[in-house]
């Protein structure tokens, strides 16, 4: 049986937006970069003889991109950051020997541990199966990689099996 991949490489696919990460019993300073995500689907081929289509997997990609657009990536579920709701429309985040408050409209929560290249390829990955899905577009495949580039040639790389139901 032969396998197929297909590769969908910046273009739409980024996004500008401040982070901070923990490691070492330390939290980095919020600082930005501009962000580029690639793409590779594999499996075998559906009878229309392609593995996905790429414009659909680029128009969800750059939807995900567009989520993450022009803010500050704060992680949920890390255990080294706390973050709650300070008067409503604000958020305290604190970890480490760092405190910030920021305005909720300026802070995009998501639920991954920190805020690492990987960890964002993470949610990238999973917030383009969950649409998939919900499209029922998965078709064969068989393997998602995305992967993230935080600096030139610096990527952070999730690869998931997928499972079908």
């Amino acid at each position: 049986m032969s396998r197929f991949a297909v590769r969908v490489s910046p273009g739409e696919l980024h996004f500008n937006a401040a982070h901070f990460i923990t490691y070492n019993q330390t939290c980095e300073n919020i600082h930005g970069h501009n962000f580029h995500v690639k793409l590779e689907a594999r499996g075998s081929n559906t009878a229309d003889a392609f593995v996905i289509d790429f414009v659909l997997l680029n128009r969800l990609a750059a939807g995900i991109c567009r989520e993450l657009h022009d803010g500050v990536l704060v992680p949920t579920e890390g255990a080294d950051i706390q973050v709650s709701e300070v008067d409503g429309d604000m958020i305290e985040i604190r970890s480490y020997n760092k405190r910030y408050i920021l305005a909720r409209e300026s802070c995009i929560l998501l639920p991954i541990p920190n805020t690492t290249a990987e960890m964002l390829a993470l949610h990238i990955s999973n917030r383009l199966l969950e649409t998939l899905r919900s499209e029922n577009a998965l078709g064969n495949l068989t393997t998602l990689e995305v992967a993230v580039e935080e600096a030139d040639e610096q990527w952070g790389i999730c690869a998931r099996e997928i499972g079908h139901d």
